[in-house]
């Protein structure tokens, strides 16, 4: 495995100073405010607590403030958050409810939320050279019992792998060619099915609901699994 050339909090922390705010995440918006035949969910209560890992340019967060939770955001450098803070102190969302940390260091006490959410960053493994197991434990264990865990990973024929390298770490692969310049080097978890990703939380959840996104777009295959789970009320 060779990632001595990539550093996650430079490269990130660079990616986001130029980023705005986007928009939420088409698929985010469909879980926590849809109704689907397969999604077991509930829709959210005024009141929760929602945890965003690895919240990026802190999208979602004003949507999930909107939806009456209390929102936090994690990412993984102090310049990041310190960038998170400016961007959303406008939006009402105040500098406490945003933290360093990452997916296996979590800066909360356990069953701290009532839902926690990892879009596209629990499968990031070159920051701190945890195994996906720890992630698996981490972000479940500051969520509360009852609580629901929302996830989304790369398929391994979504664009992120493309021109990818086997990595030394079981699962994995070195990136390559990312179009944005911004994940080459990194050492990413791969899944091959929705069933592998589920079989990583069993320990942990159950109610598993899960879906995928394959959408070839304008040159790009944004192909991911999607993953919803109840973390189980008793018994890890």
């Amino acid at each position: 495995m060779n990632t001595s050339n990539y550093q996650a909090n430079a490269q990130w922390t660079g990616h986001f100073a130029s980023h705005g705010l986007s928009y939420p995440a088409e698929y985010v918006i469909r879980i926590f405010r849809g109704s689907y035949p397969r999604l077991a969910m509930p829709t959210p209560r005024s009141g929760q607590s929602v945890l965003d890992v690895g919240c990026g340019d802190g999208r979602h967060l004003p949507f999930f403030t909107g939806l009456g939770l209390e929102a936090h955001g994690v990412e993984i450098s102090a310049p990041l958050v310190a960038q998170l803070r400016e961007r959303l102190a406008p939006l009402g969302i105040t500098a406490d409810h945003l933290h360093v940390g990452s997916c296996s260091s979590l800066p909360f006490a356990d069953a701290s939320f009532d839902y926690v959410m990892a879009w596209n960053s629990a499968y990031y493994m070159s920051l701190d050279g945890a195994d996906f197991a720890a992630h698996a434990a981490e972000l479940t264990r500051v969520l509360r019992p009852g609580g629901w865990l929302v996830m989304s990973v790369p398929k391994p024929s979504a664009f992120i792998f493309e021109g990818s390298e086997p990595s030394a770490q079981a699962g994995c692969r070195i990136v390559r060619q990312d179009p944005f310049g911004v994940r080459n080097g990194e050492n990413m978890r791969v899944f091959q099915t929705g069933a592998e990703l589920a079989s990583a939380f069993e320990a942990y959840c159950d109610s598993f609901c899960q879906a995928d996104i394959h959408d070839n777009c304008f040159g790009y295959a944004y192909h991911w699994f999607l993953m919803v789970a109840h973390r189980k009320v008793s018994g890890a």
